[in-house]
Parts: C-alpha cells; structure tokens; sequence
C-alpha cells in the first residue's frame, strides 16, 4: 500500500498494466494505491543492488512474487508478514527485529527466529514474519549490504 489516494484516472495505464491497483484496509478510510510484484520488476530494474527490503505492511508475503521481484531487481534479502497486521505489533516488532539484525548482528534466519520467539505472532490476525531467498538465511545484514 502507498499513502497516495486512488483515483481511476490517475496512472491509468500503470493501472491497466496491474502495476498499481486500488487498495483499502477499512471501510471508514479512503482508498489508496497499492504496488504490485509487476511494477517492482517493471519499473525498477536494478534499482535494489545489495539492499534488504524490510516489508512491514499487511500481508507483504501472503505469496512470494513480490520477494521475487525485488530479489531480481537486484536486493538481497526480503522480508515480511503473511498475512494482515496491527500496526502497534509491527512497529514494536519492526524495532526489536531491526535491532536483533543491526545491533546483535545476527543472521537473517537468527533475527527472524528470535524476533517471534520474543515477540510470537500478531495477536489478532497470527500474522507471522518471514525471509526470502533461503541462500541468505546464514548472511548478517553486514553481508547482505556490502
């Protein structure tokens, strides 16, 4: 999801090609645009070379085409949720995670492991956080940037 509000007429033909779409989260709140896989690998070639995507949105890996795509646009390591999230929960557990990668320097599949271990599933929605490509599971974030 993007901040931007939806409108049919704007980025019509990125729209048409299923780059962006309409996206909502609550009946209440207006309309946004989301991303899809196919605007990552559209539009930005290589614009990800040794990168970790840390996703912390809703459902960032309810299926793994948008881990793909940046992982072929050039990042290293791509993280996210699989199902929906309660802000309150990501953001503490986006620090603790962020924390357990940069500060304790532990690998990818350690910080993971050990985040849900501390911070266990989205109490609402058992949202649970996961990593992608497999070969970058032994890597710290030192050697995933570098």
């Amino acid at each position: 999801f993007t901040s931007e509000l939806y409108s049919r007429t704007r980025y019509f033909f990125e729209q048409l090609r299923g780059q962006v779409a309409h996206a909502t989260t609550d009946v209440d709140i207006p309309s946004v645009f989301a991303i899809s896989a196919k605007f990552i690998t559209d539009g930005m070639a290589e614009r990800f070379t040794n990168t970790v995507i840390i996703m912390m949105g809703c459902s960032g890996f309810n299926s793994d085409d948008l881990a793909q795509a940046f992982i072929q646009n050039g990042a290293s390591a791509y993280m996210g949720w699989d199902a929906s999230v309660d802000l309150s929960y990501v953001d503490d557990t986006t620090m603790a995670l962020v924390d357990k990668l940069s500060l304790e320097e532990l690998t990818m599949a350690e910080a993971v492991t050990e985040t849900m271990k501390e911070k266990g599933p989205d109490p609402n929605n058992r949202a649970v956080l996961k990593y992608y490509p497999q070969a970058s599971a032994n890597k710290t974030l030192r050697q995933l940037i570098e």
